[in-house]
């Protein structure tokens, strides 16, 4: 072997290390919106019932709160969104977050699907890394 396939190799073997790494910072480990604390980052595709189609989202925790019955209840009567549309139901977690633009938007956690964590998803939100990516 001579040292220009062994430098080939040593540059794909690098190449491919530092892309394994930023993937697995990037896309984390699985997590769940049901168990989401304040202050936590999380990667997930939203499920849209108006739409149809998942958008994915990198957002930050702001607040959760579970709801009862009776909120729904609330909720359902005093919302004008989507209030005549049969399909529509509102379910028990509610996760306020701020995306990666910096809306805030509420979320159901029922909803959220191929949720992962991100390692350093702090810093993706911070940086202007995570508009580039979405």
């Amino acid at each position: 072997m001579n040292d220009t396939s062994f430098l080939i190799g040593v540059g794909v073997a690098v190449v491919a290390a530092v892309s394994f790494v930023l993937f697995h910072i990037y896309s984390g480990v699985h997590g769940s919106l049901h168990s989401a604390r304040v202050g936590e980052v999380y990667n997930f595709e939203y499920e849209q019932p108006l739409h149809g189609d998942p958008d994915r989202y990198l957002a930050k925790v702001l607040s959760v709160h579970e709801l009862n019955d009776a909120d729904i209840r609330r909720l359902n009567s005093i919302s004008r969104y989507r209030r005549n549309d049969p399909i529509f139901q509102r379910t028990r977690h509610l996760v306020t977050c701020q995306t990666s633009n910096g809306e805030v938007r509420n979320f159901y956690a029922e909803r959220a699907k191929n949720v992962r964590k991100p390692l350093l998803g702090s810093l993706l939100i911070k940086t202007k890394v995570a508009s580039l990516l979405f």
